[in-house]
């Protein structure tokens, strides 16, 4: 005849010995987790500016290419149109791009036609520009990543550049 101990036919420990894990062991690994997490942070947020960057730095190589052309088509550039508003001369040209969408620094897609930026007049350029609420970044560091992939590195030099309201500018013709 054989005898059941209660312990084991409860599968019930009462014991801390017996499999559980006590409330130091639960910090512990907590903290190791929360301290992976702290130092991959760095990492994430330099993968989304680079993220950004590209597609900023992309879209504007898109955009002066198809003013470069319709100049060249047409003698002239097209006529300027309102913040975020495709130029209605450039729908063709445009029409598939992500012109009339939020950048994804902030800010809108504006065609400048002989516009004053910071004191100087510039013939043709694309600015990034506040619409309302929707603001454009003020992060040096996300600007300068935009400006290494299409420029010189220097905001205050070369194409793309801070221009009006320290809003970012994209020079096409000076």
């Amino acid at each position: 005849m054989s005898v059941i101990h209660p312990k084991r036919s409860s599968g019930l420990s009462s014991s801390p010995d017996e499999g559980a894990f006590t409330l130091v062991e639960i910090m512990v690994t907590m903290t190791i987790v929360a301290l992976l997490a702290s130092l991959s942070m760095p990492q994430v947020k330099k993968a989304t500016q680079s993220a950004r960057a590209s597609v900023v730095a992309n879209d504007l190589k898109v955009f002066y290419t198809a003013f470069g052309t319709y100049a060249q088509q047409n003698g002239a550039y097209p006529p300027e149109a309102a913040v975020g508003v495709m130029p209605p001369l450039m729908v063709n040209q445009l029409a598939k791009s992500s012109w009339q969408r939020k950048t994804p620094i902030g800010g809108l897609y504006n065609w400048d036609f002989n516009r004053n930026h910071g004191g100087t007049v510039y013939r043709a350029a694309i600015a990034i520009t506040r619409s309302g609420t929707n603001t454009v970044t003020t992060d040096n560091a996300q600007l300068l990543a935009i400006d290494r992939r299409i420029d010189d590195g220097n905001l205050n030099t070369g194409n793309f550049r801070l221009g009006a309201a320290s809003e970012p500018v994209y020079i096409i013709e000076r």
